[in-house]
């Protein structure tokens, strides 16, 4: 017979591990995850795809939205839409190897509603001492932010707005044109 869980994180991570649809585990709460829209979906596959093309052979692995993200300090447990990883992938010592702890590059997608809780999800991706960039990138509309640290740790935003803006990650030795993340989605006016 299986130990019951020890707290209420063992008991989401039991659940989730089980579950058919993925939830969030926010500052002690369950929260389910909205479906994923089609552009979603597009978007997500078109920034992983264009970040996997571009390892030119380094050792790095780009997740999708399918790999659970875990920040000690909320304690949070997310899925953002796309994740890189320089070097080695980290996972919580707990044997499962499910629970990513060092990205270097995040990507969420904003659906057209925002889940109430998603502030607290976006200001917890940097306490993760080893993300440089974040990228919220909108579904509807051609138009992306970029959240980066600077040399001394603090965060310089850019934002991209047209199909011909491409966001350079010279740090990484790669560069995101919003023609590529966009294709194929049906934007609205």
């Amino acid at each position: 017979m299986p130990t019951p869980p020890s707290s209420p994180e063992e008991a989401y991570l039991a659940a989730e591990r089980r579950a058919s649809q993925p939830s969030e585990y926010v500052n002690g709460e369950v929260l389910p995850m909205p479906a994923m829209s089609e552009a979603h979906a597009m978007l997500a596959g078109n920034i992983c795809t264009s970040l996997a093309q571009q390892l030119n052979g380094r050792p790095w692995k780009v997740q999708g939205s399918h790999r659970r993200l875990y920040v000690p300090d909320g304690p949070l447990y997310t899925y953002p839409d796309a994740a890189l990883v320089c070097g080695e992938a980290e996972f919580w010592p707990d044997g499962h190897h499910d629970n990513l702890l060092n990205p270097s590059l995040l990507v969420k997608v904003l659906p057209h509603a925002m889940p109430a809780h998603f502030a607290q999800v976006f200001e917890s991706y940097y306490r993760i001492p080893t993300v440089q960039h974040v990228l919220l990138v909108t579904e509807y509309a051609a138009r992306v932010s970029l959240g980066s640290r600077n040399e001394n740790g603090l965060l310089n935003v850019y934002g991209f707005t047209g199909l011909d803006d491409v966001i350079l990650l010279p740090d990484l030795g790669m560069e995101l044109p919003l023609a590529e993340i966009y294709q194929n989605v049906a934007l609205r006016a």
